[in-house]
């Protein structure tokens, strides 16, 4: 794990405020670091890169959301079959304010890629979201989907790509 460390992938503000144990087995540990090594890690270098060719200024990324436990799921109103429960899901946020552009970078990055789920959450009228979640696996460990989603609404509807998106050469 080059970019992101154990911690980062299990904080969470709510567990800590509701008195929630966070704590991943060895089993979801593992899992948290196959995904963060194959996929989020590649990731966020590439994103670096971008960033430094297009003078975007950091390329930090934070993670918002990632493992949650059962009891943690429940709290926060997450789906009962999240891949944030098996270490395989985890919701980003770059530092450096460029959301519409982590959006089409992350779209363009996983071309090719085996993934489950992207899903731009929570997008308002323009398409912005306020996160994007990379999904490594399903949680049955082994599907990778490659969905491209956005959360509109309340509605998960085909990802769409505005005017202004733009195509990176990765």
């Amino acid at each position: 794990m080059k970019y992101f460390t154990m911690e980062e992938c299990i904080h969470s503000k709510v567990a800590r405020e509701k008195g929630i144990d966070n704590t991943p087995s060895p089993e979801i540990e593992a899992h948290i670091t196959e995904s963060v090594e194959s996929l989020l890690d590649p990731l966020r270098e590439a994103w670096e890169a971008c960033s430094r060719k297009q003078g975007w200024g950091t390329p930090a990324i934070r993670i918002s959301s990632g493992y949650r436990c059962r009891e943690l799921n429940r709290a926060v109103g997450g789906s009962v079959t999240s891949a944030h429960r098996y270490g395989y899901a985890f919701d980003l946020i770059p530092l450096n304010g460029r959301m519409r552009e982590f959006k089409a970078f992350c779209r363009e990055f996983l071309k090719g890629r085996a993934f489950d789920q992207l899903i731009s959450e929570n997008e308002n009228d323009q398409g912005l979201p306020q996160w994007m979640h990379v999904g490594c696996r399903h949680p049955d460990g082994k599907q990778q989907r490659g969905q491209l989603l956005s959360l509109v609404n309340g509605r998960y509807l085909p990802m769409i790509c505005f005017s202004g998106d733009f195509s990176l050469s990765l």
